[in-house]
């Protein structure tokens, strides 16, 4: 072996070239690439065998590109091919582009390899250092020496079983090779498939290793791969043995073995619930393989079923198949997973819980543990709240408390976005209401688990927070924003534009948090328990804050108009009071709110925002305007008023079934309506173009506040016996968007921080804050760069953008507990 020097590199660099094999077939049975050395004392080797692949390739009708340069490589153009043959080409020199897509086409099983000779030249080489993941894979050695003049030797077969090994004749003579050797056997590692007997060496040689593999498969890696060490000669190409073992390794590595995958719930199932798992592959043919649930204490089988109907999802998975596993009838307690086998390549689901209550025994402990974590409540917090600057102005005010945003931003909001009209995402107030409604709701639960005191305490922390938040003058203020500074004195009353541009707009209407502030508040007043203030201080709160924003609302709006989001916010305000205190003003004032949201409702059945055509729609609070109709139908008693609303809510819930199964849908993602360049469209995610100019991101919270409505909606509506199919219905679709968030996405990831086996990364904030267990991550969304929000994307890294994805966010876990609240409620 002579090692090419840095100039022969960039001399090669300089006359990159590339070429395709003659007489490509127009539909060939699969694609390889060849990455070869160009020169050098391998060049002959290089012709010899493209000479030979032409051939096969038009034999056998299969297609293959040439290149001699890794600076092609990319995920893109590794995606054309079924094949990565490595010809004699190091594992250095190649741009990190170049390494980050080889590496997750190896690692996401994208296709087979089959290295030789050259590829195994792993250590520091003309200033390269070496490429550890390249030493992993291949069995974690270091290239140590070579027999520079040559020798022959008589290659042994170990594994005759191994397909690449067929008609391979169990030794054969390689006659003139330089014979590698590594700093150790890779044998540990490896499956070795041929090894060459030193002591056959001819001339002999002090240059030896003892254990000497030379032909072997990493099975640790999804992608099929053989390194084959001979390939210095072309002289190789005489040999029948050699050729033989070529191809076979060929045809192997293209075939590759039925990909497959199983999308569960990693967490668990209440056991009378709609219990579904998604098995993702590359077969069509699946629908009539069976799958298997086995106990994961006693190993048994316990249930036994055929995967559904094979469904395809093109901007998602181009030639994949997604199957539908329904082991519903699964409900004695226990952990589970699910087994199945296609094409004799068994999968193995993580390990799941069916039990009585089961999501709301397990995760409100856990959110509850997280609210607590998120409490801005360090001394740096307190001191700098406690006497804070309202920008634009010397006034300080009393404004400690409250629940940090997220794992990556410590500031404090009722809502933000609020520049939109459209897009305000309700936060601290509803995290505060909906912990109020869970302690309603559940008390038995609660008390069961041994939270209820717990959950308690942390709703009358959130609701000291909306009462420090209400200004004299009778408003809320929106923001504590901490320009992402470390220094607590940086922190600011403010309102928020694009681009974190502060201004003094900090008054809050009803759809900016102010409405749901007050819907947190009157509700909390019926406990007659308190946390700093007194139960009659929350409802006067209350009351003089709806009293201020009547007059207000549309002075505080940023296009000085009210749209849907005033009306369902509002509607849960006069709702709340009315509840607290029977009297008519507030009566009235729900009646109308309900009233414009059912006129706000297209004969489709999603709702209107504003007084045109956009179509509402909503990253986080999707369900919300259909929550706010169950709650004040809970307290009304006309039967004119409350037909009017339940219609409302029907519409909603027929639509919401319609549009989410309109298309192939296989894991019941929730879908939705939206406006883009004036057009109505439906879609899986938020288009990325939108009113915000930069927002989106993954869409658990509406996810979560979809559920909450389909299983509030659905008891209202479809409480007769004779509609329990739809109940059911709307039930399941329900139960499927936390199964999503809880791992039956196509990511296999389980949002919910410290659940199942596949979680986001941790992400840090200031002051001790950052990822905690029970915390929900954003999730998935639309692919990044597409306007309209089609295809999918996740990323854990993404220049400082994968926060859209990986960062924890207080709505989630708050839209996320209503939901099983109101699962763990039904009836």
């Amino acid at each position: 072996m002579k090692k090419l020097t840095g100039c022969i590199f960039l001399a090669l660099i300089a006359c990159l070239w590339r070429f395709n094999g003659l007489g490509q077939p127009a539909n060939p049975r699969f694609r390889v690439l060849a990455l070869y050395e160009n020169g050098g004392h391998h060049l002959a080797y290089s012709r010899a065998a493209r000479i030979w692949l032409d051939k096969l390739a038009a034999d056998s009708s299969f297609a293959i590109e040439y290149i001699n340069s890794a600076n092609l490589i990319t995920d893109d153009y590794l995606s054309r091919f079924q094949v990565f043959l490595q010809l004699d080409y190091p594992p250095y020199t190649w741009p990190e582009k170049a390494v980050k897509a080889f590496e997750q086409y190896i690692e996401k099983g994208k296709g087979g390899w089959i290295g030789f000779h050259h590829a195994t030249l792993l250590g520091a080489f003309d200033g390269y250092a070496m490429w550890p993941w390249f030493s992993d894979f291949m069995g974690g050695i270091r290239f140590e020496n070579y027999i520079p003049g040559f020798a022959s030797g008589k290659v042994n077969v170990e594994d005759t079983a191994h397909p690449v090994m067929k008609g391979v004749p169990r030794s054969f003579v390689i006659d003139k090779e330089e014979w590698y050797t590594w700093n150790k056997s890779p044998r540990a590692q490896v499956r070795v498939l041929a090894s060459v007997d030193e002591a056959t060496y001819q001339p002999d040689s002090k240059i030896k290793m003892g254990d000497h593999p030379v032909v072997w498969s990493n099975p640790a890696w999804p992608a099929r791969n053989v390194y084959i060490f001979m390939g210095h000669a072309p002289e190789l190409f005489n040999n029948t043995a050699y050729t033989t073992l070529f191809r076979n390794a060929l045809f192997w590595a293209a075939d590759k073995p039925a990909r497959h995958q199983v999308h569960v719930n990693q967490v668990g199932w209440d056991a009378q619930a709609c219990k579904t798992a998604i098995v993702q592959t590359d077969n069509r043919n699946a629908d009539t393989a069976s799958f298997f649930i086995r106990r994961e204490a006693s190993q048994a089988i316990v249930f036994s079923g055929k995967l559904g109907k094979g469904q395809q999802v093109g901007e998602w998975a181009p030639g994949d198949y997604y199957y539908q596993a329904d082991f519903s009838a699964v409900r004695q307690p226990g952990v589970y997973r699910l087994l199945v086998s296609l094409r004799g390549a068994p999968c193995l689901s993580p390990p799941f819980q069916i039990a009585d209550k089961a999501l709301a025994s397990l995760t409100i402990p856990s959110i509850i543990h997280y609210y607590r974590k998120q409490r801005a409540n360090t001394p740096q917090e307190q001191a700098a709240d406690s006497n804070m600057l309202l920008f634009g102005s010397n006034k300080r005010v009393d404004i400690r408390g409250g629940w940090c945003d997220a794992s990556g931003d410590i500031s404090k909001y009722f809502s933000h976005l609020a520049y939109t009209n459209f897009m305000l995402p309700q936060q601290i107030p509803l995290v505060t209401w909906s912990m109020i409604n869970t302690v309603e709701t559940a008390p038995q639960l609660l008390t069961t688990l041994k939270v209820k005191d717990s959950l308690e305490q942390e709703a009358l922390w959130g609701a000291d927070y909306l009462m420090r938040s209400l200004s004299p003058e009778g408003y809320f203020y929106m923001t504590v924003f901490s320009y992402f500074k470390k220094d607590p004195a940086a922190r600011r009353i403010v309102g928020l534009l694009a681009n974190s541009v502060t201004t003094a707009d900090y008054q809050c209407a009803f759809r900016e948090g102010g409405g749901m502030a007050i819907a947190a508040l009157a509700r909390v007043s019926r406990w007659k328990k308190h946390g700093e203030a007194t139960a009659a201080q929350y409802l006067a709160a209350a009351r003089r804050a709806f009293a201020h924003l009547l007059v207000n609302n549309t002075k505080y709006a940023d296009d000085g108009r009210e749209n849907i989001l005033d009306d369902y916010c509002a509607l849960m305000a006069a709702t709340e009071l009315w509840r607290a205190t029977g009297e008519a003003l507030y009566q009235k004032e729900a009646r109308r709110r309900a009233g414009n949201l059912a006129h706000r409702l297209d004969p489709e059945g999603y709702f209107i925002a504003n007084e045109g055509s956009r179509p509402f729609w909503h990253a986080s609070d999707a369900g919300l305007p259909v929550v706010a109709l169950s709650r004040y139908l809970a307290i009304e008693t006309d039967t004119a008023y409350g037909n009017a609303a339940l219609n409302t809510i029907r519409g909603w819930l027929n639509y919401q079934l319609n549009v989410t199964y309109e298309v192939s849908n296989p894991f019941g993602y929730a879908r939705q309506t939206f406006a883009l360049q004036n057009q109505i469209r439906n879609g899986f995610f938020i288009p990325h173009e939108n009113e915000s100019g930069w927002w989106w991101q993954g869409e658990n919270a509406r996810l979560g506040s979809v559920a909450t409505a389909l299983l509030t909606g659905a008891q209202l509506v479809y409480n007769q016996p004779a509609d329990k199919q739809k109940r059911d219905s709307l039930t399941a679709l329900a139960t499927r968007q936390l199964d999503w968030i809880l791992g039956s996405n196509p990511y296999s990831m389980c949002f919910l921080y410290g659940f199942g086996t596949s979680n986001v990364p941790y992400m840090a904030s200031m002051y001790g804050h950052g990822s905690e267990k029970g915390g929900i991550s954003n999730g998935i969304t639309g692919k990044d760069g597409y306007a309209d929000g089609s295809g999918i994307d996740y990323k854990q890294e993404a220049a400082g953008n994968e926060w859209r994805w990986t960062e924890q966010w207080i709505p989630h876990a708050a839209w996320f507990m209503q939901a099983v609240t109101a699962l763990a409620a039904g009836k």
